[in-house]
């Protein structure tokens, strides 16, 4: 946790992601200001994402699909040089952000595949499966709540959890795209209980920013639209956090456990 070199892929994202957020809270911007509007008005379909205080109110809708995108073209790769800067670090061999970073571009389309495959997964759960219980929550924020957080708990951790050893399979072992997914699912398998907490670590320290901007409406009549934005940065700040941990531990296990 001291050793801020390990931190570079991590912040980087961070970086990144905090810019994007904050040209997307500004509409009216020069230059690229035309552009959000446009992007914020489809993603929401409304006009009202560019007029206060419906612009913080939507901002993490439109910031969530932005951010999909964000994650399988940058964080899939950095998460990927993290993966050989923990390496390193573990094995006492000096490698440094350049020296990671290009190792794990050799592998994007490999990384790229996997990240996209467990968000597109998780999008299908998140977006379809409520659906399924519209009767049951629907009016009820206490209910709908406590359903994310159920959803996100099993099947969105779960669904990660049986994926999480592809990535140093591939990047570490140089083992092929379906032989390192095969391998990650022999190992949830046969670990299920160990791979499902390592999964769920991340969620855990993210969970309370990513349930409150569920009803960015609440915060903004409660406190004001702007807390809306800065929950959103808060998320940001504990996923850059949650993925430090978990690239760690999972290596460690996936070298420990790996079938």
């Amino acid at each position: 946790m001291f050793r801020p070199r390990l931190w570079l892929p991590f912040l980087l994202f961070a970086i990144i992601a905090l810019l994007v957020i904050w040209v997307l809270s500004k509409p009216f911007l020069p230059v690229i200001g035309p552009f959000v509007s446009s992007l914020s008005k489809y993603i929401t379909g409304t006009e009202r994402v560019v007029h206060y205080p419906d612009s913080f109110i939507l901002l993490p809708m439109v910031f969530g699909w932005v951010s999909l995108v964000l994650s399988v073209l940058f964080e899939s790769v950095l998460i990927g040089t993290a993966f050989l800067m923990f390496t390193g670090y573990y094995r006492s061999e000096a490698i440094s952000l350049g020296q990671a970073l290009s190792s794990a571009f050799r592998k994007y389309i490999q990384i790229f595949l996997i990240w996209l495959i467990i968000l597109a997964v998780l999008v299908l759960v998140f977006r379809y499966v409520p659906n399924l219980f519209e009767s049951m929550i629907a009016g009820s924020k206490r209910k709908a709540l406590v359903f994310d957080v159920g959803l996100r708990m099993s099947a969105g951790v779960i669904v990660t959890a049986m994926l999480q050893y592809a990535l140093p399979a591939i990047l570490i072992d140089g083992d092929r795209f379906f032989s390192a997914i095969g391998l990650s699912f022999r190992t949830f398998f046969k670990n299920a209980i160990s791979s499902y907490i390592l999964a769920a670590v991340p969620v855990i320290i993210s969970l309370p920013f990513t349930t409150a901007l569920n009803f960015p409406m609440s915060l903004s009549a409660k406190f004001s639209p702007e807390l809306v934005f800065y929950a959103l940065v808060g998320s940001i700040i504990a996923s850059m956090i949650a993925s430090f941990i978990s690239v760690s531990t999972v290596l460690r296990f996936y070298w420990e456990y790996a079938e």
